[in-house]
């Protein structure tokens, strides 16, 4: 008995020194690109080979929740946010005449006009639910080949970003609930909803009862289209199941994270999502949460599970997000899932 334990601690120990290590490894190559120092090949090879492989031996390491953690962060986004009430927008928080602040646009308004508060549901579709498993699939290359998707099914609350492609079940299952649409999707993807309706409606059908969240009230110039969007989703009998992600939450997720040390331009709609599943979850895990083009072996990575279109420079810096996916690892306040699935 003495001896297990024994071993235990050691392996404790082990363990926390892998993560400081990993710690400070991400964060000189945070700090590396945003000083933009030029590195050799070699060394950039040296550095990503080491954090691979302490990655890899954290994978092996024994991982166990912190409820205490966890309701520490719940008491505290719930006090300066409050998800379970103004997540999205509704005719109780956004009433005809109120004042929207937006949130891309800081200094920029809209009022509440009676087109947009006609789609509003009366209430949040969250309010007042709380989850034992929440699983948050990012669209990471290293979903492919990861067999997670029987894994992710058994999940109680199931979180997509911008209607990924749904035809990998083995990595990815079969089952949502949410499912976030950018506006940039609908300008790319579906030419601003300004032509057929069949081809986005056929893609909705992928995620069968799950919500639908827009955050279409941060830009101004995204609002009409947004509107666009949930008049076609409602016409189309899904009345309950398209929502606004309302800007005053979004701005308040902002501020709570930069007083935490995260500083961006925005915040990933995935770093956001993980933020609203602290407050309605007992037990998170990451998929496809995954910043670099290759796997823990070194094996090269495409940059999504289903394509590899890169992301626009400089909007969002992925690898300080997975500093904190990492600090709330060692808490014991989420799972990261890195390699295959058991």
């Amino acid at each position: 008995m003495f001896l297990n334990l024994w071993l235990t601690r050691r392996k404790s120990a082990a363990c926390l020194t892998l993560l400081i290590g990993v710690t400070l490894l991400l964060w000189k190559k945070h700090i590396d690109n945003e000083n933009r120092v030029p590195l050799s090949e070699s060394w950039k090879y040296l550095m990503d080979k080491g954090l691979m492989t302490q990655l890899t031996l954290i994978q092996e390491c024994p991982w166990e929740p912190n409820a205490t953690a966890v309701m520490e962060y719940r008491a505290e986004l719930g006090e300066c946010c409050n998800a379970s009430y103004l997540l999205v927008g509704t005719k109780e928080n956004t009433p005809l005449g109120s004042t929207i602040h937006l949130d891309g646009h800081r200094r920029k308004n809209i009022t509440a006009y009676s087109e947009l508060v006609n789609l509003l549901s009366e209430r949040s579709p969250l309010a007042g639910f709380q989850y034992n498993k929440c699983a948050l699939i990012g669209n990471g290359g290293i979903l492919r080949h990861s067999s997670c998707g029987q894994e992710i099914d058994q999940a109680d609350l199931i979180i997509r970003f911008n209607l990924p492609p749904m035809n990998y079940t083995e990595d990815v299952g079969t089952k949502t609930s949410l499912v976030t649409i950018n506006p940039s999707i609908l300008n790319n993807k579906f030419q601003s909803l300004q032509g057929p309706q069949k081809p986005f409606l056929d893609a909705l059908q992928a995620y069968r009862d799950a919500l639908f969240l827009i955050p279409s009230l941060s830009f101004s110039s995204h609002h009409v289209l947004g509107c666009r969007a949930v008049s076609i989703m409602k016409d189309s009998g899904l009345t309950h199941r398209a929502f606004f992600l309302h800007p005053h939450y979004l701005g308040a997720i902002r501020k709570y994270w930069e007083q935490k040390g995260l500083k961006e331009i925005r915040l990933s709609t995935g770093f956001l999502f993980i933020s609203i599943a602290l407050e309605f979850c007992e037990h998170i895990t990451l998929y496809g949460f995954w910043p670099f083009s290759y796997d823990l072996t070194g094996e090269p990575l495409s940059h999504h599970y289903y394509d590899n279109i890169l992301p626009n420079a400089g909007f969002h810096t992925m690898s300080e997000e997975f500093l904190h996916y990492l600090n709330m690892y060692a808490q014991g306040v989420l799972r990261i899932q890195l390699g295959k699935c058991q």
